[in-house]
């Protein structure tokens, strides 16, 4: 987005799965940084915390796979803009957007041209929003902060961790169970607690696996790009369950020998 307003734009990449670090952030000369926090195509979470703390530039955050299903504190650490989507952790339909932004951020703005108009943050702060919102899933999104709300972020958020907890050892104990070697892409200590992406050793593909899981009835996404024949996505997230989460793996431990 930032290349198509006309901006000069640095790209900091890692391989996939693995995550930035605040010796990658020792730059100088920029206005801003953007970072994903927690990456929906390769399971990683990046260290929101430590990266904030390397940058004296806003950090601008889309956290769409990790808002509400692992703490964001936006506040307490600094963050000058997060974004997030309604489909994933706050398990709505698709079809809402939604972002903070800091006074800092604001005031920057009001400086600055080619802002766009469809995300221009002054108009959002203006009039919120200034385009016809989605107002059946507005409805449903009252609904759905009542039921977080009564859950507690602290349950929600742990409830998240022990499901992503218990499919990291599913994936780890495939190859006694099954004779299976499932490898977690992203590595202990950055794994997202709302979605893991797992290799698949040969002669598995992410697609075989998909179909034969939707032949079991469960719903599950290949890899994403490069990864798409080698891995397959879970997302244990939302109103996701332990329970329903033992259903499903126990649907995989029987499509990856049947």
């Amino acid at each position: 987005m930032a290349t198509a307003c006309g901006h000069d734009v640095e790209r900091c990449e890692k391989p996939w799965g693995a995550v930035h670090t605040p010796a990658d952030l020792a730059i100088d000369g920029h206005q801003a940084v953007t970072v994903v926090h927690s990456e929906t195509s390769t399971g990683a979470l990046q260290p929101l915390a430590e990266l904030a703390r390397a940058v004296d530039v806003p950090l601008l955050v889309d956290s769409v796979s990790g808002a509400g299903g692992v703490a964001v504190e936006m506040d307490a650490r600094g963050l000058a803009y997060v974004c997030t989507g309604a489909q994933k952790a706050l398990a709505l339909p698709p079809g809402l957007a939604f972002a903070a932004a800091s006074e800092r951020l604001l005031e920057l703005a009001r400086g600055a041209d080619r802002r766009g108009l469809y995300l221009d943050l002054l108009e959002y702060e203006r009039q919120a929003p200034p385009f016809t919102p989605a107002i059946s899933l507005l409805y449903a999104l009252d609904v759905q902060l009542q039921r977080v709300a009564s859950e507690g972020l602290a349950a929600r958020f742990a409830r998240h961790q022990r499901m992503a907890e218990r499919t990291w050892a599913w994936a780890a104990s495939a190859r006694e169970r099954l004779g299976v070697e499932l490898e977690v892409l992203a590595p202990e200590g950055c794994r997202s607690p709302t979605v893991t992406c797992i290799r698949l050793p040969d002669p598995f593909t992410g697609p075989e696996l998909v179909r034969r899981l939707r032949e079991r009835g469960y719903a599950v996404a290949p890899g994403y790009g490069r990864l798409k024949e080698t891995t397959f996505r879970i997302g244990h997230m939302g109103e996701q369950t332990p329970d329903t989460l033992e259903g499903l793996l126990a649907a995989c431990d029987e499509a990856l020998v049947g």
